[in-house]
């Protein structure tokens, strides 16, 4: 018997053992493997021979990769991939902060959707139009592509094709006459369920009747993921935007992402045509009853107040939440589904706008940029004679008054809390200052003052005491509200002001 056949006639404890989950313990049964090998069965074979054999072995299971090794095949990490990042231009007036939002957010996204018509019903019957006056110019120095978005009202008892198709050519016309180029149309209609039918076949005869080289998008609400009407729609359009944010409970926010992940997985079982996702960057203000709620956008609501002791009127402040997003766009990009082209932001933030993020913010986030506040406090000091300067209504009064023979000079400090970082941040608690002859201070917007020792300090009460004087909606702590006590990015807020010779930071003091 040659030594090949006696090493296959090795009893099978010694040929076979379980995975180490360690480098030490996998070494050692090697070893002890060879220790066997070479007591066992050297005796009837030469001793350099069988070594030999051992060395082969222990060579052998070292090429083996072991348990911790990374495996090609089982890649537990998802591959990422580049996904498209649009967003969308929804001022019904534009002025020059459009301009300016055009241009800085050119580097961060790389499409464009525009308003550009919308219609609401009528109670007589009769539609109302509303055309954009968009500026052309700025949007033909804007390099990217453009979809013009054509806004019909959800609340349309009917669509009245012959004339809806024929506003869209018309609109066509003149954008065309203008010199705007654009790649697509998007419809954005808020159907009901159970009119996808009708809607069908207007999205059949409006693709009919507009230009080849035109993309026919439409917007998508999850409700009709559940209709057997909602694969037809897929037959006359070239792409779909699903809409996964709106107020469907106060006490969940503008956007829930675990129920927004379960919609997108839904729809990659059903597309068949390229689909984006729309995602909030925006706040709302949430107007509730206890039956019922409103929701206001820029727009105030006109709506009366409550007029029975069993009804109540509460508001409360909703906002997207920028970390919570950031994390679900780093998971959409690793959403294996090839359909999935991207993700369409709303809205694009102007200068001056009060329910919407910053742009910096929202750039932040599509770019998976660090996100942070930085409150910070400034002084805006104004140098001024204080014997000429009467004190203001309410101010308090120090004991620090000047002598008569000696009008020192004195300034107005104006103190304001600034957030120079990209994400909403708390604003402080306290905040110390040494303050050298003062003859006047006041507080605002939530602080109270006191000066002892030479100290000005500005407090904010207990949370629990702001929250108690906000609107009783409050009170179903939604996980995005805007409290009394954060600052929005770029936010400013004037708490006080002081008349003194000097007056120094000493610190500030977070909750």
């Amino acid at each position: 018997m040659d030594l090949l056949s006696r090493y296959f006639q090795l009893p099978n404890s010694l040929l076979t053992y379980t995975r180490p989950t360690s480098a030490p313990l996998k070494n050692s049964i090697k070893i002890q493997l060879i220790n066997k090998l070479t007591s066992a069965r050297c005796r009837s074979l030469s001793r350099l021979i069988c070594l030999g054999l051992a060395s082969c072995l222990l060579l052998l299971s070292a090429c083996q990769p072991s348990s911790n090794d990374p495996s090609p095949f089982k890649e537990d990490k998802a591959k990422t991939r580049e996904l498209s990042q649009e967003v969308y231009v929804w001022q019904r007036q534009w002025r020059d902060a459009n301009q300016s939002a055009l241009v800085e957010s050119q580097g961060a996204f790389n499409g464009v959707r525009i308003l550009a018509l919308q219609a609401h019903p009528k109670p007589n019957g009769a539609d109302i139009w509303f055309e954009v006056n968009v500026n052309h110019a700025w949007l033909q120095a804007d390099p990217r592509p453009k979809v013009a978005v054509i806004r019909l009202d959800g609340q349309l008892t009917r669509l009245n094709n012959s004339e809806v198709i024929s506003k869209i050519r018309e609109l066509l016309k003149q954008w065309q006459a203008q010199g705007t180029v654009i790649a697509g149309i998007e419809i954005d209609h808020d159907s009901a369920s159970s009119k996808l039918a009708a809607y069908n076949a207007f999205l059949r005869q409006l693709k009919s009747q507009i230009p080849n080289t035109l993309k026919l998008s439409i917007t998508a609400l999850p409700a009709w993921l559940s209709s057997s009407e909602f694969p037809s729609l897929f037959e006359h359009i070239d792409e779909l935007v699903l809409q996964i944010h709106s107020v469907s409970d106060p006490r969940l926010g503008l956007f829930d992402a675990t129920q927004g992940w379960h919609w997108i997985e839904q729809l990659s079982q059903l597309a068949k045509v390229p689909y984006l996702i729309a995602l909030p960057s925006y706040g709302s203000a949430v107007y509730s009853t206890t039956s019922d709620y409103r929701v206001e956008s820029e727009v105030p609501l006109r709506m009366p107040l409550a007029d029975t002791s069993s009804q109540y009127l509460a508001r409360q402040e909703l906002m997207a939440d920028p970390e919570v997003l950031q994390s679900f766009v780093k998971k959409l990009h690793t959403f294996a589904d090839p359909n999935l082209r991207g993700m369409i932001w709303f809205r694009l933030p102007l200068e001056g706008d009060k329910r919407v993020w910053p742009l910096s913010t929202l750039i932040a986030v599509a770019k998976q940029q660090p996100l942070a506040p930085q409150v910070e406090l400034q002084m805006v000091s104004q140098p001024m004679t204080e014997l000429a300067q009467e004190p203001a209504p309410n101010a308090k009064q120090t004991d620090q008054q000047p002598k008569a023979n000696k009008p020192p000079q004195t300034t107005l400090f104006q103190l304001v809390l600034v957030n120079k970082g990209n994400l909403a941040g708390k604003v402080p608690s306290q905040l110390s200052l040494a303050a050298q002859s003062c003859s006047g201070y006041d507080a605002q917007n939530g602080y109270i003052a006191k000066l002892a020792k030479g100290t000005l300090t500005w407090q904010l009460p207990q949370v629990a005491q702001l929250e108690d004087k906000a609107a009783p909606l409050t009170r179903l702590s939604a996980p995005s509200a805007i409290s009394a006590t954060v600052l929005s990015p770029n936010g400013r807020r004037v708490i006080g002001w002081a008349r003194c010779e000097s007056l120094h930071l000493q610190g500030i003091y977070a909750p």
